[in-house]
């Protein structure tokens, strides 16, 4: 049995929450604001407090999961590794690379399994693409193509996500860091990050839309876009390869039914062959992580590779701003 701490109490802490395996136990959830965090407590069984330093310094917590707003999540995170827990924050694990830099140093001093919560990996059918992908039975790799969008909701414009001192960055960090880190996984890691993070709609403090490259001494490219005014929420990832094409379609609810369409090349060209997998509504991604993150703690598994990749996705976002920000100066 593992008790964990869950601090942060809003719909990711409760998501987490709900895809735990059965052998973990909350003991303490965490939130400032009280209503829900005692409801959250209610829900599991377990106990609710205001400060979260109580519950990382609680000896019978071994893990922590972090599911907060952007600003709470490295001095959470640093300070659970100061006290020997094992943590899961969510992402992008910091407001920025110079904070995120804060974890890794924390971790180097006190072993500890640390995760950055990038559950889009875990989906099946993004899943099922990186079998195909390493399988290299159609080749390698030429490049990514992506978008992925909400249309937000009336009043967006005014949370904590267009707070700049709150969430660090706009839509590009939001979302922006799940396309980033998936092309990471399909392609490793990428040498140059262009592209333009712009305020169209919802505020003028961060970005509504950003479109951005990424391309790799290889010469792989991934281009990407991510957006909160799309209008129709959509999650659309194409992967083309030497001899054949992968599209994911839809990640669930919202997004629509998540599926993956393989375009394999005939060798006389033309039409090519279609096949299509469909994939239960219900998502798997938050509790295929959760597992893996614990199976790490049981296997006492304290590589930093994870927390690395975490920081190169946040450093591409930021890089990325860099671009822009010249940009739009000149």
């Amino acid at each position: 049995m593992i008790n964990i701490a869950i601090i942060g109490a809003g719909l990711i802490g409760r998501k987490r929450a709900g895809a735990l395996p059965k052998e973990i136990k909350i003991k303490t959830v965490c939130d400032l604001n009280e209503d829900i965090g005692r409801k959250l407590a209610e829900d599991f069984g377990a106990k609710y407090e205001k400060d979260f330093n109580k519950a990382i310094s609680d000896s019978e917590i071994q893990a922590v999961i972090v599911a907060t707003t952007n600003n709470f999540l490295t001095p959470i995170g640093v300070a659970a590794i100061k006290e020997g827990k094992h943590v899961l924050l969510e992402k992008p694990g910091a407001k920025n690379p110079a904070e995120f830099l804060q974890l890794i140093e924390a971790q180097k001093i006190n072993p500890v399994v640390v995760r950055i919560g990038y559950n889009h990996r875990y989906h099946l059918a993004l899943a099922k693409a990186k079998e195909i992908v390493d399988s290299k039975e159609y080749g390698e790799v030429m490049f990514i193509r992506a978008k992925y969008g909400h249309g937000a909701r009336l009043g967006y414009g005014e949370e904590w996500r267009f707070e700049p001192e709150i969430a660090g960055g706009g839509e590009l960090l939001d979302q922006g860091c799940h396309l980033i880190d998936l092309a990471n996984m399909y392609l490793g890691e990428m040498e140059t990050a262009i592209g333009f993070s712009e305020k169209m709609f919802w505020s003028k403090k961060l970005e509504d839309n950003a479109f951005f490259t990424l391309r790799n001494q290889k010469g792989q490219i991934a281009h990407l876009s991510a957006s909160c005014t799309e209008w129709k929420n959509i999650f659309v990832f194409e992967i083309m390869l030497e001899r054949a094409k992968i599209q994911i379609n839809g990640i669930g609810r919202s997004y629509g039914k998540e599926t993956i369409t393989l375009y394999k090349m005939k060798p006389e060209m033309g039409p090519p062959e279609v096949s299509e997998i469909d994939f239960p509504e219900e998502d798997v991604s938050w509790s295929l992580e959760n597992a893996e993150f614990f199976e790490a703690i049981v296997k006492k598994d304290f590589s930093d590779k994870k927390l690395r990749e975490g920081y190169y996705a946040i450093k591409k976002v930021f890089d990325i701003y860099d671009f822009s920000n010249r940009y739009s100066k000149n």
